[in-house]
């Protein structure tokens, strides 16, 4: 029940306050952009936590710079309307690392798994958020605050997907858990909520509460290949950070979220769902 009332408060706060800074237009969502920025460089420092001490990998404060500097660079690229920065800041993060090891090394036995996990560190939790602030870039024709309405789907979309498969999971899912050894709780029945809630929701954004923005030839089977992809890509970032965690051996990424555990538990299914669905976006509706 503890963990239910926690789920439940932090839905109802936490998810309005994250809409409400997207809802910012000031200078590009900048408000929201730090946000991203801060979850970024904080879920660097959980991740590299999990992948162990002494040695596993780079200095962790290196790496909580260095993560967040690959979505920076995207939302330079947005301001000064360049298409590269962010590519180039994925390479630049990916040479120190290198550059690091070579120098600082004192021994070269956990060479190569110091590098592997670092690089890790730095695709997962700065490469792939950088998608998230390239959606709050998308611009649409005539559309006003489009990317509001792509960035605003979004979150929607992966927040409805993850509470939905919870509920269902809850409700229906007693006798059908256990089909994945990354995480045994999961079930049928949540998998099957979380598809359902992601359409039903896309269907609401894209032909009601932003039919401007995504006013396009055969919205409906073009919304459901948004839906259906976006809710996949979710589930799998969720399944991946279980696994970091199983093989962690810890139950949550942290304990600074009130019933979610840590950063990374509650960003993985958007940072993960984040690319595919920009890139729909432009192919589909933009």
């Amino acid at each position: 029940m503890k963990k239910l009332i926690e789920r439940l408060i932090i839905f109802f706060v936490g998810v309005p306050f994250i809409l409400g800074l997207v809802y910012l237009p000031f200078f590009h969502h900048l408000p929201f952009n730090l946000f991203v920025f801060g979850v970024s460089a904080f879920a660097a420092y959980e991740l590299s936590l999990m992948f162990g001490t002494n040695g596993q990998t780079l200095a962790r404060p290196l790496l909580m710079v260095l993560a967040p500097l690959i979505p920076i660079c995207e939302f330079l690229n947005i301001i000064f309307g360049l298409d590269s920065l962010s590519v180039i800041a994925l390479i630049a993060t990916s040479f120190i690392v290198f550059t690091v090891e070579i120098f600082t090394a004192k021994e070269f036995a956990m060479s190569n798994a110091r590098i592997a996990r670092s690089l890790c560190v730095i695709l997962y939790v700065g490469f792939l958020p950088s998608f998230v602030t390239r959606i709050s870039g998308i611009a649409r024709g005539n559309a006003q605050n489009a990317s509001f309405a792509f960035l605003a789907t979004f979150l929607v979309l992966v927040f409805i997907s993850d509470s939905a498969a919870w509920l269902f999971g809850m409700l229906f899912g007693k006798n059908n858990r256990g089909i994945l050894l990354a995480s045994p709780n999961k079930s049928v029945a949540g998998f099957i909520g979380a598809y359902v809630g992601s359409f039903v929701f896309a269907v609401l954004m894209t032909h009601l509460v932003f039919k401007s923005a995504f006013e396009t030839a055969m919205l409906l089977p073009k919304t459901a290949i948004l839906s259906v992809t976006v809710c996949t890509a979710a589930i799998i970032g969720d399944l991946a950070e279980s696994v970091f965690k199983r093989s962690a051996e810890v139950k949550d990424s942290g304990n600074v979220v009130l019933g979610r555990g840590g950063v990374l538990d509650s960003v993985d299914s958007i940072f993960m769902a984040a690319p595919f669905y920009f890139f729909l976006v432009k192919f589909l509706f933009a």
